[in-house]
């Protein structure tokens, strides 16, 4: 379920990306890996979070817990700390405070469209 839509600019060093985590509500293989990815995560944290798509050419994508993803540590009401963010997707990483992908999310309190993920050939 998406989140309570959120106004204003964020800060632009990221301080309320806790407050917020509206980039982190999204469909399931909404976020890929790259091999760069799945290198940096290692096998124990691929295991926990990350799912092989079955149909060619089976993608890795992180595990979704519902509308949001599987790395979202919803522990403490009102807070969305990521459980893997020093080793975090690239797809994560180009969601920057300020960018289209972010003030998008906010807006509509979940990851929209206007985040473009490219896939490595």
């Amino acid at each position: 379920m998406p989140l309570t839509p959120v106004r204003g600019e964020p800060d632009p060093e990221g301080g309320d990306c806790v407050a917020c985590g509206r980039c982190c509500h999204h469909g399931p293989r909404t976020v890929h890996l790259l091999v760069g990815d799945e290198a940096r995560m290692g096998k124990r944290l691929l295991d926990l979070y990350t799912e092989l798509d079955p149909k060619p050419p089976t993608f890795r994508f992180l595990k979704n817990e519902g509308e949001r993803c599987g790395g979202l540590d919803v522990s403490v009401p009102d807070r969305y700390p990521c459980a893997i963010y020093e080793v975090r997707p690239d797809d994560c990483r180009i969601v920057e405070p300020g960018s289209p992908a972010c003030l998008e999310a906010r807006r509509l309190g979940h990851l929209g469209t206007s985040v473009r993920f490219q896939r490595e050939p």
